[in-house]
């Protein structure tokens, strides 16, 4: 049983290492969004100042624009939605490795502890009778 759970907790630390790596991948794919999100909103920001000088190009290019934007919104939403699934992931992954190492714990204690009283007991089986009071 115990090789079971040495093995159940290499993979529980397996699992935990990738949902650590998943996590690292969702948070920079949420600062890449942020990043395309504050690109576009320069980009608006910039035409709209130049935008004194040909209004009719500006009115026709913000639809455009505006759709961009709102695409970078949602792809930051859809990144921070990502983020807090692999977030709770991790936590999960971490929970059920620390539960398996505590298994593991006990048994190996339990086991220590039923091999010295096997130990105590062969002791005492050999000591002379006149020891026995």
């Amino acid at each position: 049983m115990a090789d079971t759970l040495k093995t159940l907790a290499r993979l529980r630390r397996l699992e935990a290492d990738q949902a650590k790596r998943d996590l690292a991948a969702s948070i920079a794919q949420e600062r890449a969004a942020s990043r395309a999100l504050l690109a576009a909103q320069a980009g608006l920001a910039q035409e709209a100042r130049l935008a004194g000088h040909v209004p009719a190009a500006f009115a026709a290019w913000l639809p455009g624009a505006s759709a961009a934007i709102r695409q970078c919104h949602a792809n930051e939403r859809q990144a921070a939605a990502a983020r807090e699934a692999a977030r709770e992931n991790l936590a999960t992954r971490r929970a059920a490795l620390k539960a398996t190492e505590t298994l593991l714990e006990q048994r190996q204690t339990a086991a220590r502890l039923d091999t010295e009283r096997r130990a105590e007991r062969i002791r005492g089986d050999r000591r002379p009778a006149s020891e026995d009071g």
